[in-house]
C-alpha cells in the first residue's frame, strides 16, 4: 500500500509538473522551531504518565538539528518537502547503573500543492506523503561495563491534505498560514502554523518569517497509545527565486 501511494504521488507530481512552459519558481526556507514537548502514554482504560521536555532542556541534549522547506513549481502546480531532523544524546545516572541514550527523529511532509490561481498565490491546497520516524538507542551500564543494549525503531506513514492561505496586508508585509491533517499508520496527526513575513532584498522576493507552530501526533503500538504536542515560536529567511 505504501509504494503504490508512493508511485501514484509521484505519477500526480510528474503530470503537475509539466503544466505550463514558464520557468520554475523555487522558495527555499531554513528555518529554527523552538518548541516544547509534551509526552503522554496511555492504555485503552489507564493513564500511565508522560513528561514535558522545554526547548532549552532539548538545547542540552541536541547534536544534530536541521530544519529546512524547499518548493518549487511552475504554472497552477508546485512540489515540496519540508524536513525536520534532530539528533539526540543524554546520559542519565541511576543508584545502580547509568543509561545514555541516543534518540534519532525525523519528521518529513512531501507531496503537491495546487494553487487556482497560479504558483505563489494567496491559496494552495496540499495533498502527499508524512513521514514520522523515531529510532531510539539505549545502552545500560554497571559502573564502566556495558551490560546490555535496547532499540526502539518506528515509523509511520500518513497520506497528507491541508491548505495554505496568505492574507496580504501591504506590499511588504503578509500573513502566512497553513492548516492540514494525516492518517494512515498513525492515529492521526494535525498540524497548524502562521508566521507574519516581512519581504526584503532588491527586488523584494525574500522574507523574514517570525511566528508559531503546533503539531499533534498520536501513534499506537501494543495497546499503547503515545501522544505527542509539539508547539513553540518558528522563524526563517524564505529564499525565493
Amino acid at each position: 500500500m505504501r509504494r503504490l501511494f508512493a508511485c501514484l504521488l509521484c505519477l500526480v507530481t510528474a503530470t503537475a509538473l509539466a503544466d505550463g512552459t514558464e520557468p520554475f519558481q523555487w522558495s527555499i526556507t531554513p528555518y529554527l522551531w523552538a518548541s516544547q514537548t509534551q509526552l503522554d502514554l496511555s492504555l485503552p482504560d489507564q493513564a500511565l504518565g508522560g513528561d514535558t521536555i522545554s526547548f532549552s532542556d532539548l538545547l542540552d541534549q541536541i547534536d544534530t538539528a536541521f530544519m529546512v522547506n524547499v518548493e518549487t513549481g511552475r504554472g497552477r502546480w508546485s512540489v515540496f518537502a519540508d524536513l525536520t531532523y534532530l539528533e539526540t544524546r543524554d546520559t542519565e545516572q541511576r543508584p545502580v547503573f547509568r543509561v545514555e541514550t541516543r534518540s534519532d527523529t525525523t519528521l518529513l511532509d512531501t507531496g503537491v500543492a495546487f494553487w487556482p490561481d497560479g504558483v505563489g498565490s494567496h491559496l494552495s491546497i496540499i495533498a502527499g506523503l508524512r513521514y514520522s520516524g523515531f529510532d531510539n538507542r539505549y545502552r545500560f551500564f554497571l559502573q564502566d561495563a556495558e551490560v546490555s543494549r535496547v532499540r526502539d525503531d518506528n515509523d509511520y506513514y500518513d497520506a497528507l491534505l491541508g491548505l495554505r492561505y496568505r492574507f496580504v496586508f501591504s506590499e511588504r508585509w503578509s500573513l502566512d498560514t497553513r492548516g492540514d491533517a494525516s492518517f494512515g499508520d498513525s492515529e492521526g496527526t494535525l498540524l497548524a502554523r502562521a508566521s507574519l513575513a516581512y519581504t526584503v532584498g532588491a527586488k523584494r522576493q525574500n522574507r523574514i518569517l517570525i511566528g508559531y507552530q503546533y503539531k499533534q501526533m498520536e501513534f499506537l503500538e501494543n495497546d499503547v497509545t503515545t501522544e505527542i504536542r509539539l508547539q513553540g515560536p518558528v522563524a526563517g529567511f524564505n529564499f525565493r527565486f
